[in-house]
């Protein structure tokens, strides 16, 4: 899976859910059958698509989605092949997020 067009949706200032309760991120993750794969920490978006691609979880794996099943707060998908399992890599920031700051010129 290339994550390389993906941007987490905290990067993405002028994206939002469609619905609030659509937001994972702290949420556990199950495969259909019942099975926890983890804690989703990140979602990544394909803003080309305009939707969530795939789900990253608390131990770093990535999980690639399609279809994702909200119940009573967690997320369900269809079982995926630990073989689709893969490691987003971080997009190195120059300077930390946040306002820039600027100082008066004093002559």
């Amino acid at each position: 899976m290339k994550t390389d067009d993906y941007i987490d949706l905290d990067e993405l200032d002028d994206y939002k859910l469609e619905h609030r309760n659509q937001d994972l991120r702290g949420h556990n993750l199950y495969s259909h059958d019942g099975t926890r794969l983890g804690t989703v920490s990140r979602m990544l978006v394909d803003p080309e698509r305009e939707h969530v691609a795939a789900l990253v979880l608390d131990d770093g794996r990535g999980v690639p989605v399609s279809d994702i099943e909200i119940r009573d707060g967690d997320a369900y998908i269809d079982p995926v092949e630990e073989s689709r399992y893969f490691t987003p890599r971080k997009r190195e920031r120059e300077m930390p997020r946040g306002p820039v700051r600027v100082r008066r010129h004093r002559t």
